[in-house]
């Protein structure tokens, strides 16, 4: 996936069915994502075709995708998470070109590894957002929990953060634009591909958490399914990232798959038996 256009891989096969556009509004009525199906060639759905834009703090970086893309070195040695703090790592790139691009991922900034936990994230277990959450908030100093309409303190700006539990995480960055109508918009950066401004269909991202997110339906094994939280990131001053990126095979992401699908299924069961045994205490059985 990646590039300058909006070009989407072409789905190869297999039971995944191409999501539907769900609308990127938050329904004010309840605070939750607004899950309607958003108009042909919009991102909302008839209803709030009028959502409002959340405020931002003026230090939002710009959208600059060619400052990721334009040097391979670059573009093969930093992820996602490099990407949400706007950090480039000068060193791996010297270190990817001296390999002429060969195995760069092992330069990929990873939660944790800053501070001497850089294999954390080999535990299945602890692929999950509030244990990544846990190491994001110990890597960058400065890093403050904040909701879509909350105004980041100056300084700061929003980034997002999901999951696809036990395989993998991702991260989103809202950045400036010198188009109004662009301007407060989302973009991220998925491994090695290169910085994009749009979701897994190929959509505007308005809002992270109302994205879509799967990538199953391209022919992926990666379903982002997980919204783990929106975040103030420290723009103010460089935020340095420890090193060690693991990566899984597509095999080992099928195994890690089928584990989320049968934890999903064991919750699910756990929720139904919990409903059943409430209804039985209302009814005083």
């Amino acid at each position: 996936m990646g590039g300058k256009t909006r070009k989407l891989r072409k789905h190869r096969g297999g039971d995944a069915k191409k999501p539907l556009p769900i609308c990127q509004c938050i329904d004010v009525a309840t605070g939750s994502g607004c899950q309607r199906i958003a108009k042909e060639r919009s991102l909302f759905c008839e209803e709030h075709q009028d959502c409002p834009k959340p405020p931002l703090s003026g230090h939002e970086p710009d959208y600059n995708p060619g400052r990721w893309n334009d040097d391979d070195a670059i573009t093969k040695s930093h992820n996602c998470y490099n990407y949400f703090a706007n950090y480039i790592n000068t060193k791996s790139v010297q270190d990817c070109k001296k390999k002429k691009l060969k195995g760069c991922r092992e330069y990929f900034a990873q939660p944790g590894a800053l501070h001497g936990d850089r294999d954390s994230l080999n535990a299945v277990k602890r692929r999950v957002c509030p244990v990544l959450e846990k190491l994001i908030m110990k890597d960058i100093p400065g890093l403050k929990k904040t909701t879509f309409y909350e105004r980041c303190p100056a300084g700061t700006s929003k980034g997002a953060m999901v999951n696809d539990e036990f395989v993998d995480f991702h991260f989103f960055l809202q950045h400036a634009h010198k188009d109004p109508k662009k301007d407060g918009l989302w973009s991220h950066k998925d491994g090695s591909n290169k910085a994009k401004d749009f979701d897994a269909l190929g959509r505007p991202i308005f809002n992270p958490e109302l994205a879509i997110r799967d990538y199953n339906w391209q022919g992926s094994n990666l379903n982002y399914d997980r919204f783990c939280g929106f975040y103030c990131v420290p723009r103010d001053k460089e935020v340095v990232l420890g090193q060690g990126g693991f990566s899984l095979t597509p095999q080992e992401r099928r195994k890690l798959r089928a584990l989320k699908e049968e934890s999903r299924k064991a919750n699910e069961i756990r929720r139904i038996l919990l409903e059943r045994k409430k209804q039985a205490e209302l009814k005083g059985e």
